[in-house]
């Protein structure tokens, strides 16, 4: 095996050291926790370039370095496994010479050079590490009394709009101004959608129906096809028939029904309506920041999901495809897939270009309700089951899940920018943010009982929701805003790149830990997501799963990319790409290309 250690040299990436980096921690949990510990007492020059553990004759990890140890000085070196090695096997140069130890584990033994000890203990179990974070909460209460506001969506121009389920009434709030304006409709607005030029689709859910409006002008109105089918959030989607496409599941029949007009009529009139000057309510709230170790429930690649066959009724403007199990909420991906899920233990996705349905697994005591799919076709839900926050990983079929202390109802979430899933917990009378790079859930208390229900980001990301019992519009603003990402600028270099391997079988590796060094000037911004790309013969090879390293402050440092293999059959990379861009996902301002290999990886 064969990996590559880039240095930097005068600002510029100039020597390319081959070397072979390879091993660190095994996937899953880690519950035994081995320190090596190298004492050089009598060499002028002493290197660790091979770091072999075996469990009796199986390795089960592989690290391939250059660690220097000074003379009349220790070098420790920490790993965590989920099983106990037996064996290491040390390997190096000193003063000019090769040199190989072989120790028991836990073990001690002496070489030309000194000592080298090998000690186990438990690893330490994830607790939660208390951090505080202050938002600024702003209140608006809603004119009218228990109005029940429900769905959210914020337009272009910063208004705030928002439906009055008991109300009847679909409300205007201009956050600048302090007013708010409502108008009158019936049937117990529910969801909403804001479209790009404004015009407002809601679903009325009493009354069965799909209505639009212009807020300064008419509405229209269409009836589901289904009776009494409890129509719950519209999604858009970017693809359809229509000229406007929304999805809509049917809570009360589990269908899903797709609004495809090929025109939407508003009539042209000149609706005005008194504004209610609203004076705002702030207060700060401190969020409770803890460690949360993701339960892994690994998928089987090699079986594929159960399919059904959704043959859709046409009722135009509509068509609705009735399947097995529910819909009671919805996303939908770029390419115009439709995730649904049915608020217990599966999550499906309907491909509307074929009618086929794939339907998703999920731990028992699931139940799936928010949802949104990320840029890289993960989709997150919440779980009102455990209750917690979960991912689902199509190509893997594998499950993450987050568990929320104390949590009640984690009811709506959305993804922002830099990948924090912001949810509210309906019951716990709370709002939530994880950042699932680094494993870290905070809580923001809200006071009193105001069960916020659904989300909304503004071009800014402040966080805007519904409190369905406080009856008011909230935005949660964090210090400093978040911001939209910075512009794809600045000077990033990558100093060293470690690449550690795990999980052989005979040969071939199952994961991998990249730990890249560098250097940042900051001028892009914060925060630098760090990605990683496997090659072979220059192109990507697709069956790789690699989670974002974030870069939260400027200067030198490192971070950590994880990456597993989860394809059907076994593969081989000869190449790394490093990828830093100011979205997780987003367009590269820095890359590097690395040989590294090959590499043989198994499913």
């Amino acid at each position: 095996m064969i990996c590559a250690r880039k240095a930097l040299k005068t600002g510029v990436l100039a020597t390319v050291v081959v070397l072979l980096i390879a091993g660190l921690s095994l996937t899953g949990v880690a519950t035994t926790h081995v320190t090596l510990a190298v004492t050089n007492t009598s060499c002028a020059q002493l290197t660790i370039t091979q770091v072999l553990f075996l469990v009796l004759i199986v390795p089960v990890h592989l690290q391939i370095a250059l660690y220097t140890v000074p003379l009349g000085e220790t070098t420790v070196l920490e790993y965590d496994f989920e099983q106990t090695p037996t064996v290491l096997q040390l390997g190096g140069m000193r003063d000019g010479s090769a040199y190989q130890a072989t120790v028991a584990v836990p073990g001690s033994t002496s070489f030309p050079c000194g000592t080298i000890t090998v000690t186990v203990g438990t690893a330490p179990s994830p607790t939660p590490s208390p951090g505080m974070d202050t938002a600024q909460l702003t209140r608006w209460a809603v004119p009218t009394a228990n109005a029940r506001p429900s769905g959210i969506g914020v337009s272009a121009d910063g208004k705030v709009y928002f439906t009055e389920y008991a109300g009847n009434k679909i409300g205007q709030l201009d956050p600048t101004a302090n007013q708010m304006r409502e108008r009158n409709t019936t049937g117990g607005p529910f969801g909403l959608y804001v479209s790009t030029g404004g015009s407002l689709y809601y679903s009325l859910a009493t009354a069965n129906a799909l209505e639009v409006m212009a807020f300064t002008g008419g509405t229209s109105q269409w009836s589901l096809p289904t009776p009494n089918s409890l129509p719950g959030v519209p999604v858009y989607a970017p693809l359809g028939p229509g000229q406007i496409n929304l999805w809509v599941p049917e809570r009360n029949t589990g269908k899903l029904a797709r609004f495809a007009p090929a025109i939407v009529p508003i009539p042209m009139i000149l609706i005005t309506t008194s504004p209610t000057t609203v004076a705002p309510t702030t207060s700060e709230i401190v969020g409770v920041t803890s460690t949360v170790s993701p339960e892994l429930h690994p998928g089987n690649p090699m079986l594929p999901p159960p399919v059904a066959l959704l043959t859709p009724t046409p009722a135009a403007p509509f068509a609705e495809w009735d399947g097995p199990g529910d819909a009671v909420r919805a996303a939908v991906t770029a390419d115009g897939r439709v995730w649904f899920a049915d608020g217990a233990t599966s999550i499906a996705v309907l491909d509307p270009a074929t009618n086929v349905a794939s339907y998703y697994g999920l731990p028992p005591g699931t139940q799936a309700l928010g949802l949104t799919v990320g840029p890289n076709g993960w989709v997150w839900f919440t779980d009102l089951g455990r209750p917690a926050i979960g991912v689902l990983e199509p190509a893997s079929a594998d499950v993450r899940l987050w568990a929320i202390a104390g949590g009640g109802q984690p009811f709506d979430l959305v993804r922002d920018s830099v990948g924090n899933l912001w949810f509210t917990d309906r019951t716990a009378n709370t709002i939530g943010r994880l950042n699932p790079f680094s494993n870290e859930l905070t809580i923001y208390p809200l006071t009193g009982n105001p069960q916020p229900l659904f989300l909304s980001l503004d071009g800014e990301e402040q966080l805007w929701f519904t409190a369905d019992q406080g009856n008011f519009i909230g935005r949660l603003s964090i210090a400093p805003v978040l911001g939209p990402p910075p512009s794809p600028t600045g000077t990033f270099g990558f100093t060293d790149v470690h690449v550690s391997l795990s999980g052989p079988i005979f040969g071939q590796w199952k994961s991998a830990q990249i730990t890249v060094s560098y250097t940042y000037d900051g001028s892009a911004g914060l925060p630098v997501w760090l990605r990683v790309e496997m090659l072979s013969g220059g192109s990507v090879v697709a069956g790789f799963a690699a989670t974002p390293a974030q870069v939260t402050s400027s200067g030198t440092g490192s971070a950590v990319v994880q990456v597993s293999y989860n394809g059907g059959s076994s593969a081989s990379t000869d190449q790394i790409r490093v990828i830093a861009s100011t979205a997780q996902w987003g367009t590269a301002f820095a890359q590097m290309l690395m040989t590294a290999g090959p590499i043989g990886w198994a499913p």
